[in-house]
């Protein structure tokens, strides 16, 4: 905490706690405490990213590039600085200050496994919703935590292979401002997950700890602390002493796997092993793509609306089987039991979960695809300057297997949000869409008018923006499948038609293939929020007592021309 510019007093978790005696006030005070503890850390590899851009970029000075890369370091150790002393306010907020300064946290958050008992705790008592859920997302996050201090360890790796290459030729620049930036977002969200994963913990804890429960047992629960002989000395005027290593201090993970039967241990598939898109179209799309390009370049020649359709069909192609914490569930089912007033949240929350679905899938493709670079690599791993790019093409791997979990976790969370809605049993299968969203272009009435109008109005807009995004996807889609193609003979070199020290023809297939699924994951999202403003026309155009399954049927049946 004395380090380098920040500025306050060491405040220890249990210290913290011990300022309130309301257990929802702890909670909270918990919560804020990580967010401090992750702004401090952001603020720290703010510092390291601003030396590492220094470093590589002596004797280039000159460069556009390397300024506007100086420029923008700097202006991220300023962002993490706000972020910590906006974190210390709130916490001091809640706690006070320490001896007159406010607070700077010195605990480290939980990153092992945790045991949550849930089986034990619930066995003949109803769980509350949010509990249930933590239970279930809990290993899921821990995952996500490995998988982004991976892709951190292998981003830095890349950053370091393409420095050295850079300063020994000058050559690889835009390639290395590339990591950079992926650099900071990877510790980003890692530490968003470690903040999201303790503040569970503690919300977890706070439920079910038993009146009386002391701060430091709440504590000893929350993180793993260590012995006071092996504790910093956080006296004033003391020294902190280093912490206890793996090696000497106590273990630092619990085992989590619960009771055998339970069956609330969820399964995380590794993306790896997922099919992709291509070998899943459905069978009158075939023909469409049976000209050797891009995953969807037969789409191309269709008519917009058309277009729309089919790839909409392709990204919502539900090709893996539900796990046993999962029920495929029609649209109409999840209404049917509602009242009238609260089919718009039920709506929401279905195209919600039906659109995290599709991103599970997409990212798994995009593992797939990255994956199918390798032999590449493989093929031409005996050129020197192979090796850098074989580092980077590691980094890139593991970096999306970090998303595939994040989209597990999203799509976990829209289950149980819909299973709420939709009146389902939290202790039962969750609620997983078996009916793809309209895609089609919907037609509105002309005779509407006032706010009813409106709602048509922005539906006919939303299929034009989703027209405009599916024409992103299909160009991004040849895009990669070009670059593919010339990764193999270029791979180790730069591409024949760039400019001395910009990206290798492998590095750019891996651009490619991330900017393709970013436009992806932008349709996805352009098809929900379409699908959202059909529902709320809909349900203003249309009579209030409409049954459940005449409702489905005027959302998601396309009323128009053949083709269109």
């Amino acid at each position: 905490p004395r380090e380098r510019g920040l500025s306050g007093a060491p405040l220890t978790l249990v210290a913290a706690l011990s300022r309130s005696g309301d257990r929802q006030q702890q909670l909270r005070i918990a919560q804020v405490y990580w967010r401090l503890t992750a702004a401090q850390a952001a603020y720290h590899w703010a510092l390291e990213e601003r030396d590492l851009v220094e470093r590589y970029m002596q004797g280039h000075a000159e460069s556009p590039a390397a300024s506007s890369a100086r420029s923008a370091a700097a202006a991220n150790v300023r962002d993490a600085q706000l972020e910590v002393a906006e974190a210390q306010q709130q916490l001091g907020d809640l706690v006070g200050t320490v001896a007159g300064e406010l607070p700077l946290s010195v605990d480290r958050p939980h990153v092992g496994s945790y045991t949550t008992l849930f089986e034990q705790l619930f066995s003949g008592r109803q769980a509350p919703p949010r509990i249930r859920l933590i239970h279930r997302t809990l290993p899921i996050r821990r995952q996500a935590i490995d998988a982004h201090g991976a892709a951190i360890v292998a981003t830095l790796d890349a950053v370091e292979a393409t420095g050295d290459e850079f300063a020994a030729g000058g050559q690889g620049l835009t390639t290395l401002l590339m990591l950079f930036d992926r650099l900071h977002d990877e510790r980003r969200q890692f530490m968003a997950a470690v903040r999201a994963y303790n503040d569970s913990i503690a919300e977890y804890l706070f439920a079910i700890a038993t009146p009386g429960t002391s701060d430091e047992v709440l504590v000893s629960r929350l993180i793993l602390t260590t012995p006071t002989s092996t504790r910093p000395d956080l006296s004033p005027g003391g020294r902190s002493a280093p912490p206890a290593s793996p090696e000497t201090g106590p273990p630092r993970t619990f085992d989590a796997t619960p009771p055998a039967g339970s069956g609330e241990q969820p399964t995380v598939a590794d993306p790896a092993t997922e099919p992709r898109t291509s070998n899943y179209q459905p069978a009158d799309v075939d023909a469409l793509l049976a000209n050797g390009g891009g995953m969807y370049q037969g789409l191309i020649d269709l008519h917009p609306p058309a277009r729309v359709q089919k790839l909409a069909g392709l990204l919502h192609w539900y090709r893996a089987a539900p796990s046993d914490l999962d029920r495929r569930t029609e649209l109409a089912d999840c209404l049917r039991d509602v009242a009238i007033s609260e089919r718009l949240a039920v709506l929401t929350a279905y195209w919600r979960a039906c659109e995290a679905a599709a991103l599970q899938q997409l990212l798994s493709d995009e593992v797939e695809q990255l994956n199918a670079l390798a032999p590449v690599l493989s093929a031409l791993g005996d050129r020197p300057e192979m090796a850098a790019a074989g580092v980077r093409f590691q980094a890139a791997r593991r970096q999306v297997r970090a998303q595939a979990l994040e989209a597990q976790l999203a799509l976990v969370d829209a289950e149980f949000e819909l299973t709420q809605v939709a009146r389902g049993r939290l202790e039962d299968p969750w609620l997983l869409p078996a009916t793809p969203p309209q895609a089609g272009r919907y037609v509105v009435s002309q005779s509407d008018t006032g706010a009813v109008r409106r709602a048509g109005e922005a539906v006919s807009s939303r299929h034009v923006e989703l027209q405009a995004r599916a024409d992103a996807v299909l160009q991004a889609d040849r895009l990669r499948a070009s670059l593919g193609g010339d990764a193999a003979p270029f791979a180790g070199e730069p591409h024949a038609a760039d400019a001395p020290g910009e990206m290798t023809s492998l590095d750019r297939a891996i651009w490619a293939i991330d900017h393709q699924s970013r436009q992806s994951q932008a349709f996805l999202h352009n098809l929900t929020e379409y699908n959202g403003a059909i529902a709320r026309y809909a349900l203003a155009h249309l009579p209030a007592g409409i049954s459940s399954e005449d409702l489905v049927k005027k959302l998601v049946v396309v009323r128009n021309a053949p083709g269109a």
